[in-house]
């Protein structure tokens, strides 16, 4: 309840980081409430759950720079329109990208699946250790997202990772002649095209968003990068017929993408893109190959990062490549022994 009685009088009222002391539920309603006439209210927060319910136009984020502090306005010379299509996609876990060093922003679910955990795996750091916010847009919309990074607004570098959707098969001149298949893919190439041409226009000029692009779909990059083997440790929990098992196995490890890449979309679009990312992203090993688009990104992203981060992940691919030698040392070894050579004849 709010009551003043003269307009002499500057009312302020201070709250510093509610998260620490009351419910998710709460925290919603407490902010909902706080909006009064004659009241200046000032909240300070890491909470995604209240800005993920605030206006930006009434938010300003503070960020650490060298020996300073930074203030951004993340609404600054948008429109109206262009503030609702923000405050739209903002939701309690996208609006996370409000308190990171680098936002990377991919269309799908695999790539939200996926992406972190290879990170981690292949390089012993995790995306949120570096502080990076790795942003499931749900569409090819990241427009609406990606315009508060700008030299006006957030200063912090936003990577756009997304497919040029090119066609995995070899399309007919004619196309009065395609089937349903190779009309999808010209199609898809067709968006593919013009979704590039969008985001270059859309980034140019502007330092702190980039564009980068699978050469056909973010599974089919994948695959065809020397990643066969996550692909494949995972049939057995789709198929439990070995001579099924076989078939698509021996297409999955072919080397033409339009044979391997035609299967792994039809595994993609038959048993779900989250539910086949979720198995590959337990078959990835120190060596998974990360594509180069991918790392471009994560690059860009992620210029803020220390020594100590480097450092740390150095020691773990150099500790991950001694134990793998090791490993294939004492498989060498046992191969030796079972033909019944002793251990002299192995060392």
């Amino acid at each position: 309840y709010e009551k003043v009685k003269t307009d002499r009088i500057a009312n302020f009222l201070l709250v510093e980081e509610p998260e620490a002391h009351i419910h998710t539920h709460i925290q919603k309603t407490l902010f909902n409430n706080l909006k009064e006439n004659k009241t200046q209210v000032i909240i300070s927060t890491h909470s995604t759950h209240i800005s993920s319910v605030s206006k930006i136009s009434s938010i300003n984020i503070l960020s650490r720079g060298k020996q300073e502090a930074h203030v951004y306005h993340p609404s600054n010379n948008l429109s109206k329109n262009e503030i609702t299509r923000v405050e739209r996609y903002l939701d309690a876990i996208r609006s996370n990208l409000l308190f990171a060093k680098g936002i990377v922003l991919v269309e799908g679910d695999a790539e939200q699946i996926i992406i972190p955990e290879m990170f981690k795996v292949v390089f012993g750091l995790s995306l949120d250790e570096i502080g990076i916010s790795l942003v499931n847009i749900g569409s090819t919309g990241f427009e609406n997202i990606a315009r508060i990074f700008h030299e006006d607004r957030i200063k912090k570098n936003c990577a756009i990772l997304t497919d040029l959707d090119k066609s995995i098969i070899i399309l007919p001149d004619d196309q009065s002649t395609d089937d349903d298949f190779q009309k999808h893919c010209r199609a898809s190439e067709k968006s593919g095209k013009e979704r590039k041409i969008r985001l270059k226009t859309f980034c140019d000029k502007n330092e702190f968003i980039k564009p980068f692009f699978a050469k056909n779909t973010f599974e089919v990059d994948f695959l065809m990068n020397g990643n066969s083997y996550e692909f494949v440790n995972s049939l057995d929990t789709i198929y439990s017929s070995k001579a099924v098992m076989a078939k698509v196995k021996a297409k999955l490890e072919d080397k033409s993408v339009d044979i391997a890449g035609v299967e792994v979309l039809r595994l993609a679009n038959k048993y779900g893109k989250g539910w086949l990312a979720l198995l590959v992203s337990e078959q990835l090993v120190y060596n998974t190959y990360i594509p180069e688009y991918i790392l471009k990104a994560i690059a860009f992203s992620s210029k803020h990062i220390n020594l100590s981060s480097k450092y740390k992940s150095v020691l773990y691919r150099l500790n991950a490549i001694s134990r793998n030698e090791e490993d294939e040392l004492h498989g060498a070894a046992k191969k030796f022994i079972i033909k019944g050579k002793g251990q002299d004849d192995i060392i």
